[in-house]
């Protein structure tokens, strides 16, 4: 399996730096190698992009690129801040993380930064077994599976917007075209996945998946796991000593919707984001 980016770059004649980025991933079903299309933006290319309307895919196309396969885009500006023309490539990238609905983007300077780069990770994370589930035979089954699959991870990110996504899944049965169902469903699973997953929704999250384990576990790990929870919420330790302590509960006293649950396993396993 493949993993593809694109890196445009600004100027065009800039001498790019490699960019600091895994070589491959370690997915729920094999390895994934990240192929990097590094793509120089010109004068005319960037008008292009700003002239509305904006035609996103047109444009995408027209560089070789195509929204069924990508996984993610890496603004990189050579300029300084104070150069004249780096306002456009800021504009490029405004114009990109606002209409461009399918495909999460970065700037470059910002893969350094911890919690902006996981975000992007997980983004990709989903998105990339989501394009493996439309490169596949395409069923209702399937859509269902990976809705149910992202239930607590949509959760983590935003309630509103979860809620919204449950119905058109619940209308699946009824939509005249199933490929156009699911890249509707794409957009607005990817509009939610912009949202930072926040501390309070985490809580809210693990709290629904201890409920779990109400009846079938003994009352020593239940209050462990309750102890735990109260200091991830207090900030004492971080969400990955919460969802280990779950995993183990699980196997314990396995469930058969957790053990689905990409919250707790997720695509990239290298990855408990």
């Amino acid at each position: 399996m493949k993993l593809t980016l694109a890196r445009f770059y600004w100027p065009a004649d800039a001498v790019v730096d490699t960019l600091n980025f895994p070589e491959y991933f370690q997915s729920d079903a094999g390895q994934v190698s990240v192929s990097i299309i590094d793509i120089p933006l010109t004068h005319k290319s960037i008008d292009a992009l700003l002239t509305p309307p904006f035609y996103l895919e047109q444009w995408f196309m027209g560089q070789g690129l195509f929204l069924d396969t990508l996984c993610g885009v890496v603004i990189d500006n050579y300029y300084p801040p104070e150069h004249p023309d780096s306002s456009k490539i800021q504009r490029v990238f405004s114009l990109l993380a606002e209409e461009l609905d399918v495909v999460p983007v970065i700037n470059k300077d910002d893969l350094a930064d911890t919690a902006q780069w996981e975000h992007f990770v997980e983004q990709m994370s989903i998105l990339h077994e989501f394009n493996q589930l439309l490169s596949e035979q395409l069923t209702a089954h399937k859509l269902i599976e990976f809705h149910t699959r992202y239930k607590m991870q949509f959760l983590a990110h935003s309630q509103p917007a979860y809620r919204r996504l449950g119905p058109l899944v619940a209308n699946i049965k009824h939509e005249p075209s199933l490929y156009e169902f699911a890249h509707q469903y794409r957009q607005h699973m990817m509009r939610l996945l912009r949202y930072s997953a926040t501390l309070q929704n985490h809580t809210n999250v693990v709290m629904h998946l201890q409920g779990y384990f109400r009846k079938k576990v003994g009352d020593e790990a239940r209050q462990r796991l309750t102890t735990l929870i109260h200091q991830y919420r207090l900030g004492e330790i971080p969400l990955s000593e919460v969802k280990t302590t779950l995993r183990e509960l699980q196997a314990t006293a396995p469930h058969g919707w957790l053990a689905q649950q990409r919250y707790l396993y997720p695509w990239f396993i290298d990855y408990d984001l």
